[in-house]
């Protein structure tokens, strides 16, 4: 039965199983954050591992639809990666495919990103597209995953903390990045 909240998400935006996964999952996390009991815990954990399931397929789902737009040399070079290289000019609407192709909600970061962190990840795609070095389709995949992470973010609320993650679980990349760029801030900048 769905929500008041659920029916907010707006059933027609394309991404609306993914984040309403997401929210689903970042409500599933509050509950098991305040789990009493051992078995409260146990069913709270199966909740969120079989919401993140379902999150991914719909995550891939939606982001197989969006990759049906791609022009013939695209889906070769950014899709099935054959090596070959996009080197011609692209056009407005063309970078505007792959930046929305790119901003499918960032639910595979969900289980370990903050809204923190994920929010930071957006500023520092953000700020990377800006660099002169980095090529057209480059810029709109970061602007993509920006506006992905903001969009997820705006689900889950700006308070969302992941669940504890296992002792000597990996780290994944982007909580490296997440991780390096929040330390990297903290540091007094060198005034010499």
């Amino acid at each position: 039965m769905a929500t008041e909240s659920d029916r907010q998400l707006g059933a027609a935006l394309p991404e609306y199983y993914v984040l309403l996964c997401a929210r689903r999952y970042a409500a599933a996390v509050r509950e098991l954050a305040i789990c009493t009991t051992g078995d409260k815990r146990r069913q709270a954990k199966t909740r969120l591992c079989y919401i993140l399931e379902s999150g991914l397929i719909e995550f891939h789902r939606e982001k197989e639809r969006r990759d049906r737009q791609f022009p013939d040399d695209f889906r070769t070079a950014l899709i099935e990666k054959d090596g070959s290289m996009i080197s011609r000019a692209i056009s407005r609407e063309e970078s505007e495919i792959l930046r929305y192709s790119s901003a499918v909600p960032a639910f595979t970061s969900i289980d370990n990103l903050s809204a923190v962190e994920m929010l930071g990840l957006a500023d520092m795609f953000e700020g990377w597209a800006q660099s002169d070095q980095v090529d057209p389709v480059k810029v709109a995949r970061l602007h993509g995953w920006a506006d992905g992470f903001r969009s997820l973010v705006e689900v889950v609320g700006a308070d969302y903390a992941p669940p504890e993650a296992s002792p000597g679980a990996p780290v994944s990349l982007m909580k490296f990045l997440a991780v390096q760029m929040s330390q990297d801030a903290r540091l007094p900048s060198a005034k010499a």
